[in-house]
């Protein structure tokens, strides 16, 4: 294993780990981190090298598996929110509106 796929697998766990974690600020840099190796190991590469068709392989794999877990997770919190009481009207918030004339007489 070469310096670079040890670093890209080490970068994917972390993706996995802050997505599990639903830390998607945190997964961003490391998805950021992660292309960074990815440009670098791709371009340390010959051209027509089988490798090259691996790496792309692993990141599609990655970004796919990123996706729905980012997707099931929105999903789950918009049920979770769903699910809450809906709150009741507060002091201080305006009441329906009254109608603006009188009776005279």
């Amino acid at each position: 294993m070469t310096p670079n796929q040890a670093e890209l697998e080490a970068l994917a766990g972390r993706l996995r780990a802050r997505v599990a974690e639903r830390r998607y600020r945190e997964a961003q840099g490391v998805l950021r981190e992660y292309c960074g190796a990815l440009r670098k190991a791709a371009a340390g590469l010959p051209p027509g090298d089988p490798g090259l068709r691996r790496l792309e392989d692993e990141w599609r794999q990655l970004w796919e598996e990123t996706r729905r877990r980012v997707l099931v997770g929105r999903a789950h919190a918009a049920a979770r929110l769903a699910r809450l009481p809906k709150p009741r009207p507060a002091y201080g918030q305006p009441s329906l509106p009254r109608p603006n004339w009188e009776y005279s007489g």
